[in-house]
């Protein structure tokens, strides 16, 4: 559980964008540890959690690529039925907004990974410490 900076990037909507990405960000050694695209027509954003943000950064930077950076609440939580629920519903009682989310796990994984853009990440944080047996 943590407060993380996740980087958003404008893109094109057209095919090899997404590749262009990750292919610079391969080349100098920053690994995507969570990503999510969205698109608005011909234009969109992917999202990312990476292993080296001011590396990631100066790459976008240096390639003239628009970018920002906020933060975001990071949670790691079980695989199974109901804890991406508590999660929420702690979230929900305490009045903080959930703007969006992703997750993904693997079948058979026993953990997920949840990118949380919430009203007050560091609230979500300290509230999610205080549940930590009920989500473990």
């Amino acid at each position: 559980m943590a407060v993380r900076k996740q980087l958003t990037v404008a893109w094109q909507n057209r095919p090899g964008e997404l590749a262009n990405v990750c292919r610079v960000l391969a080349e100098v050694g920053v690994n995507i540890e969570a990503l999510a695209t969205a698109e608005a027509g011909e234009y969109g954003a992917v999202r990312l959690l990476v292993d080296d943000v001011d590396r990631a950064r100066q790459v976008f930077h240096d390639a003239q690529v628009a970018h920002t950076t906020i933060d975001v609440f990071v949670i790691v939580f079980p695989n199974k039925a109901g804890a991406l629920a508590d999660v929420a519903g702690r979230l929900s009682a305490e009045k903080i907004n959930i703007e969006y989310f992703y997750s993904a796990v693997a079948p058979g994984v026993e953990r997920a990974l949840g990118v949380f853009k919430v009203s007050d990440p560091h609230r979500a944080d300290e509230i999610t410490h205080e549940m930590a047996d009920a989500v473990d």
